[in-house]
């Protein structure tokens, strides 16, 4: 199968642009699914070409679900049948139903939306839930988060900052005791927000950060990502003996 490069390269249909870094990223991350039968929801349609080589790229997907403010995409037609849009800000409750209309869940979500910190967050908070076990959360041009024109500042609490609290959210077994991982997800939540944060934290398998953009990695269904079990291996320890003391005690 065709490479997104190559599939970018070759795209004459509807506009899209993406920075190259991200293509090399997805093609890295998303190679796994190319030929899952997926749901796929990306959140900034605009001229609507990037749900066109989504379709390519992904030929078993199920659905392929665009989402923006701007009405004129509702307007778009494409010939992939599999290829919907939904017009409304997709931290609305109206525009949640609508996508869980079309698919009752999904594996892949791409934000590529408003850039500003607060939204970032709450469609993080929202959809990250939804997202089924081992799927993909993606979000875009973060660097938008220390700009003032997007609500940004590296002063401010914002989305890198709020997906580095993640980081710590992952090992909050370790630190549960001396600290609530509530208040320090606080600064990033609108006021009253109620977010189950641990629970959220909890089913984030992995975050991996690159320029402008974070993956999101959900924890699969049979929790692997967890430390697991001690493997200790060997029979000769004459440094340190403690390993096969473990092992014996562990079984």
């Amino acid at each position: 199968m065709e490479s997104l490069h190559t599939l970018y390269a070759r795209h004459t249909g509807k506009v899209s642009h993406r920075w190259a870094l991200y293509l090399d990223v997805y093609e890295s991350v998303l190679a796994p699914w190319r030929a899952a039968a997926l749901d796929l929801v990306e959140v900034g349609v605009q001229n609507g070409g990037s749900l066109e080589i989504w379709g390519r790229y992904f030929p078993n997907a199920t659905s392929l679900i665009g989402c923006d403010i701007d009405e004129r995409c509702g307007a778009l037609r494409f010939d992939d049948p599999r290829i919907s849009i939904v017009v409304g800000p997709i931290n609305s409750p109206a525009t949640a139903r609508e996508i869980a209309a079309r698919a009752d869940g999904f594996d892949i979500f791409i934000d590529d939306g408003s850039h500003v910190s607060q939204d970032i967050v709450a469609a993080f908070c929202n959809y990250f839930p939804r997202l089924r076990p081992g799927g993909v959360y993606l979000a875009e041009d973060l660097h938008c988060a220390y700009h003032r024109k997007w609500q940004g500042g590296i002063d401010r609490p914002n989305a890198m900052g709020f997906f580095a609290m993640l980081v710590d959210g992952i090992h909050h077994e370790y630190w549960k005791a001396d600290a609530s991982i509530d208040s320090r997800a606080a600064p990033f939540l609108p006021a009253g927000a109620k977010v189950d944060i641990a629970r959220l934290a909890a089913d984030v398998a992995s975050i991996a950060f690159h320029d402008s953009l974070c993956v999101v990695h959900k924890r699969p269904a049979d929790g692997r990502g967890r430390l697991g079990r001690r493997v200790i291996v060997g029979h000769e320890a004459a440094v340190d003996a403690d390993p096969l003391a473990i092992r014996e005690r562990e079984g």
